[in-house]
């Protein structure tokens, strides 16, 4: 009959203490033996296996440290019990896994049994999950080598090794870190105590069934000592025997917490760009090394008309006019992307999908993602604030030459009066011949001539308040096409009305309105004159809403547009049509200042003058005024 041998206990203290530690353990029916030095407790151990072993640190050796790593170096799964003196610190040794318990002196006899208990049962736990016939333990992990205990010892992954009843026989110093259990506080337990039993991801009752068949891998809720839960990524397996024998599960677990956090916050950051660039009222372009476009957000879609499907993995330089290519100066394939431009705004003409120009201010900077240079352009489109700016510097130039015609004018009338009065007087006399009567008749008329110039050029400069008063706008149209209908049946011009019968009275000078929309209809006549037939003038009028301050958010103008189906007018020319003298008609058929005049007059009015080009031929000009 085989008999269960005492566990041994090798004893390094006095005497008196080793007579209350051999009283202590007197329940165990433990073989304790005295031992005189630390050096003799690692010849012992190598005679034989020793179960436990206490050291009395208060015997005031220094060299404690050493003597507990040597002991573990010749027999790992020897445990130690350390006592120490209360209330003083005791030199810690390299790895505190060396150390199973520390208990301060004088020594609570009860607590000693307990403690030496739990040592001898976590032994007895280990021994029994290794299987039958096996080797004997050489670690700390049942079953393993010395180098397979120091390895897993070392892990900063918590380790927890189960038997098939999940009842627990081993973990790391990682477990004791994140879970806050001593080892003793585990041995021979479930490992469910590390688990809430509700927890929410709903793989707490399914491990097991699983790891049997497969293993397990996935994220779970643990808990530690202290009922705190947290976030844990876990990977378990069967451990198996030389025969394929099931004899274990072994866990790894980590602490995942701030991994979470993390990925949270890095969501957030995420989502606030994304935020940012999907709502921005800017075009906002990333552009790589290469040139190639690889974000193109939706107000860069609405900008350039072109959505960020067609747009991604393009050039960037395809969004400009090829004359804007050298402004741009893209080193392609050199990984700079812009660079004389980068971390400068530039005004550039920009190119919509349409293939129509409009003018942008672009500012454009640099970062590397990933080691690779990416370009970030951030672009507005400035049409309407260049169309302010041009009609800002059309008022400074009616300003500039009003002035200029002022002191002009009164020195030309004084000489021009002389002369219409000599010829008047002349062509009264009755001896004048012929020939010098028709002279004198070519000097009155281009003197009158003249006068009518300089009539234009002092209405011009000075500086008229209009009169103004509630007007019908369709009522005034209709008056100045009846003034102009004879001139346009002879010219074969035929006039088109689309007025809108609910047209808004409005507020300003008939007379100086008429006088536009006279100047208009007759250029336009003018310009069509080299047509064979087909002449033709559409006058429309209607109203629409405009952004403006009313609490609505928008206001109502009236938009009157005259549109011919003439020749056009080139890009160039449009540019300047409202200069003051500039005129496309023949020398001595015109002055180039009524649409000067007229840009005057509608401006005054609170309006905006400006021409299109038709889509077939010929141009429209649309006039502006508050409702």
């Amino acid at each position: 009959m085989n008999r269960r041998k005492a566990p041994s206990v090798l004893i390094y203290s006095d005497d008196a203490t080793r007579k209350e530690i051999e009283e202590a353990l007197g329940r165990l029916k433990a073989e304790t033996a005295p031992v005189s030095s630390l050096a003799a407790i690692g010849e012992r151990l190598k005679e034989r296996f020793i179960n436990v072993a206490i050291i009395d640190a208060c015997s005031g050796s220094p060299k404690i440290p050493e003597a507990l790593n040597a002991i573990k170096s010749i027999s790992p799964e020897t445990e130690i019990i350390l006592l120490v003196p209360g209330g003083k610190p005791v030199e810690s040794p390299s790895s505190p896994n060396l150390v199973y318990a520390s208990i301060e002196k004088p020594v609570n006899k009860n607590f000693l049994y307990t403690i030496t208990s739990k040592a001898l049962e976590k032994q007895s736990l280990s021994k029994a999950a290794v299987p039958s016939g096996s080797a004997q333990a050489t670690g700390n992990i049942p079953g393993g080598s010395p180098l397979l205990s120091s390895s897993v010892n070392s892990l900063n992954s918590a380790v927890t090794i189960t038997d098939m009843s999940l009842k627990i026989i081993y973990v790391n110093p990682a477990h004791v870190r994140t879970f806050g259990y001593a080892p003793e506080e585990l041995m021979g337990k479930k490992n469910s105590v590390l688990y809430p039993s509700d927890d929410p991801s709903g793989v707490s009752g399914k491990i097991y069934e699983a790891l049997l068949m497969v293993g397990w891998e996935g994220e779970r809720l643990a808990l530690r000592k202290d009922g705190s839960a947290f976030q844990a990524y876990e990977k378990t397996s069967v451990i198996k025997d030389a025969s394929g024998k099931q004899i274990g599960i072994v866990g790894i677990i980590d602490d995942i917490t701030s991994r979470k956090r993390l990925q949270q916050a890095l969501k957030e950051s995420e989502e606030r760009y994304r935020s940012f660039v999907e709502t921005a009222r800017s075009a906002i372009i990333a552009v790589d090394g290469d040139g190639k476009i690889i974000l193109f957000n939706p107000a860069a879609e609405k900008i350039f008309g072109h959505s960020a499907d067609e747009m991604i993995n393009s050039q960037f330089s395809s969004l400009f006019p090829p004359e804007q290519k050298d402004a741009l100066r893209l080193e392609l394939g050199k990984g700079s992307g812009v660079t004389a431009l980068r971390g400068t705004t530039a005004e550039l003409t920009a190119l919509n999908k349409h293939g129509e120009e409009f003018p942008i201010d672009v500012s454009f900077s640099t970062c590397r993602v990933d080691g690779r240079p990416i370009t970030t352009a951030i672009i507005f489109d400035i049409t309407e604030r260049k169309s302010l700016q041009e009609q800002l510097l059309q008022s400074a130039k009616l300003a500039a030459i009003g002035e200029l015609i002022s002191g002009v004018t009164h020195e030309v009338n004084n000489p021009l009066a002389v002369v219409i009065g000599y010829s008047e007087m002349l062509l009264s006399e009755s001896g004048i011949n012929t020939e010098a009567k028709e002279a004198v008749k070519s000097i009155h008329g281009e003197a009158e001539r003249a006068k009518k110039v300089i009539q234009n050029l002092l209405s011009f400069a000075r500086k008229h308040s209009p009169q103004k008063e509630v007007i019908q706008v369709n009522d005034i149209l209709e008056k100045t096409l009846g003034l102009t209908d004879y001139e346009m049946r002879k010219n074969g011009v035929k006039i088109m009305r689309d007025l809108d019968p609910e047209l808004p009275e409005t507020v300003g000078d008939p007379n100086q309105l008429q006088q536009v929309f006279l100047n208009i209809i007759i250029n336009a006549q003018h310009a069509m004159m080299d047509m064979p037939d087909g002449r033709r003038i559409t006058v429309r009028t209607r109203v629409k809403d405009k952004p403006g301050v009313s609490s609505a958010g928008t206001s109502s103008v009236i938009e009157i547009a005259f549109e011919d189906n003439g020749p056009g007018i080139p890009e160039n020319v449009a540019k300047k049509i409202f200069d003051p003298f500039y005129t496309t008609k023949p020398k001595g058929k015109g002055t180039g200042l009524g649409l000067s005049v007229s840009f005057g007059i509608i401006s005054d009015h609170g309006g905006t003058i400006q021409v299109k080009p038709n889509e077939e031929r010929g141009v429209t000009f649309y006039i502006e005024i508050p409702a």
